[in-house]
């Protein structure tokens, strides 16, 4: 049997033949936005397999829905999302027809996908650009933070609490928190991370599923059964790491300034101290600023070189959150978007005019809130002190 020429042009897409998508094309008559019985467009295929050639043409032409959702509701934006294509992401974003917060029927958003599909790069991508709401839930409440930590993302965890604007303890429905699921499901190194990040975390909030707080449930999961629909390694893991996951909690909650302490000197959970020690060199000033030898502390070299290891993407998540522009981004004296490492011929400068007084105290706020309790705060506030002065007196 013979196929139609949107058959044709949608299996075209899917392979990323553009060549055979263009002719097609030139057809008048062609319907661009044929659907499958799944719903998918060619577009929404294109996206789907990661050909961003084919993807720019498709949004080229004249009728086409870039917006059109297969029949569980997800957008070819958010197609491109789930399966982690950066590039597509991209190119999808810098069209303005594109709704980037679309939801599908279930209530879950591009991003919230995202961060359960563990994308870390096209995470990065999506909280760099201000018109995402990272802590916009689904149906049942669940936010992106929720579900990275609820299905152990331990590097996408990192990522959403180096941005204040994530809100760590929201619950869903059952009032359970991040925290509490990430007890139950033995995620060991993400309640670590959760703990040394220097947010507030709520230790003590019950679900009202079975009144347990999140060290309870943990400890709870060394005897319970094995589910019916849980696999053998989600099993074990809950049942060896709960109630390590558990004890840690418990330490927390007895002495949180040395728990803390402890927690990020392990190798791995430097991720949320070091963006806390970026952004406070970035944001202290309200103009430009140079740092220079004369000004350090011994331990500022120490300082600096911790900063230099923060990945490239967290700093430009920090920034791009601030000045809502991701064309804004650091940039060092060869114009590379980099933090760099003083050294003893290198004046480095670094600056922002037009960072806006409220974020500035916000930020500034959160990265107190990292450092107040580390070793290294006396050195930071001897070099910095206008900074705590500021941040001192924000809530």
């Amino acid at each position: 049997m013979s196929q139609s020429n949107e058959e044709q042009l949608y299996d075209a897409a899917f392979d990323g033949d553009l060549e055979e998508v263009t002719l097609l094309c030139s057809d008048p008559a062609i319907n661009v936005n044929w659907q499958d019985e799944g719903g998918f467009t060619p577009l929404s295929s294109a996206c789907q397999e990661g050909h961003p050639a084919v993807a720019e043409y498709l949004l080229s032409l004249k009728g086409i829905d870039p917006n059109k959702p297969i029949n569980d509701g997800a957008t070819p934006f958010c197609i491109a999302c789930q399966q982690g294509h950066k590039e597509v992401v991209s190119l999808l974003l810098a069209d303005p027809r594109i709704d980037p917060n679309k939801q599908a029927n279930d209530g879950a958003t591009p991003f919230l996908i995202t961060c359960g599909k563990r994308h870390k790069e096209v995470v990065s991508l999506l909280l760099a650009d201000p018109r995402f709401d990272p802590n916009k839930a689904k149906n049942e409440r669940t936010t992106p933070f929720f579900i990275a930590c609820q299905d152990g993302h331990k590097e996408v965890v990192s990522l959403l609490l180096a941005d204040p604007t994530i809100d760590p303890n929201k619950p869903d429905n059952n009032q359970s928190t991040p925290l509490w699921y990430a007890s139950q499901n033995g995620h060991l190194v993400v309640v670590e991370h959760l703990l040394a990040s220097g947010r507030e975390i709520d230790t003590r909030k019950r679900s009202t599923f079975n009144n347990r707080t999140a060290a309870e449930q943990g400890r709870a999961m060394g005897t319970a059964n094995k589910g019916d629909d849980e696999t053998e390694e989600a099993y074990e893991r809950s049942k060896t790491n709960g109630p390590l996951c558990a004890n840690v909690i418990d330490e927390y909650e007895r002495n949180p300034v040395a728990v803390r302490h402890r927690l990020r000197r392990q190798p791995g959970l430097r991720e949320s101290f070091i963006a806390g020690l970026f952004a406070l060199v970035v944001f202290h000033s309200e103009s430009f600023v140079v740092i220079n030898e004369r000004l350090a502390h011994p331990d500022t070299k120490r300082f600096f070189r911790i900063c230099a290891r923060l990945p490239l993407e967290v700093q430009m998540i920090i920034c791009n959150r601030a000045f809502g522009s991701p064309k804004d981004i650091i940039l060092s004296r060869d114009s590379e978007p980099c933090f760099q490492l003083l050294d003893r011929s290198t004046t480095w400068q670094y600056g922002f005019p037009s960072l806006k007084l409220k974020m500035r105290q916000k930020i500034l706020s959160h990265v107190a809130s990292i450092l107040r309790n580390h070793v290294i705060f006396s050195h930071v506030t001897s070099i910095f002190p206008p900074l705590f002065l500021t941040s001192a007196g924000t809530s």
